[in-house]
């Protein structure tokens, strides 16, 4: 009997519908950033996607619907929040791995900030002199 179901649940596995997912269609987000534009919400990954929405979790639809690849977030390092957007932020924490570094962004190229970001956090420290 046993053997009968462990056959069953293997014949389920193989049987099962599952949407294959090509590896070279999938974007490697390092860095998002979120910000207000025209009194919406705005999401930027750092591979150029964007997505337009009231609240962080309309914008971040917006940004898989019009993105070319497919776009997932918890691969992000660093989470760029523009002024005015903080609390839009809280929103994606749930998309986010828990570890994630978040940064102040004032408008750019997110691949840059990004990339600023990995150069000058870890050894960035306040001057004593100012």
């Amino acid at each position: 009997m046993r053997v009968f179901l462990y056959c069953l649940i293997l014949l389920l596995i193989f049987a099962a519908p599952v949407d294959r997912l090509d590896v070279a269609k999938l974007e490697p987000v390092e860095a998002v950033a979120i910000y207000m534009k025209d009194g919406k919400v705005a999401l930027e990954t750092d591979g150029g996607s964007k997505g337009y929405g009231l609240d962080a979790v309309a914008a971040l639809e917006d940004l898989k619907q019009n993105a070319i690849r497919v776009v997932y977030l918890d691969t992000a390092r660093y989470l760029l929040i523009g002024e005015g957007a903080e609390t839009h932020a809280q929103q994606l924490l749930s998309y986010l791995k828990r570890n994630i570094k978040a940064g102040t962004y004032t408008g750019g190229d997110v691949k840059e900030e990004a990339q600023y970001l990995d150069t000058h956090r870890e050894s960035a420290k306040p001057n004593a002199n100012n």
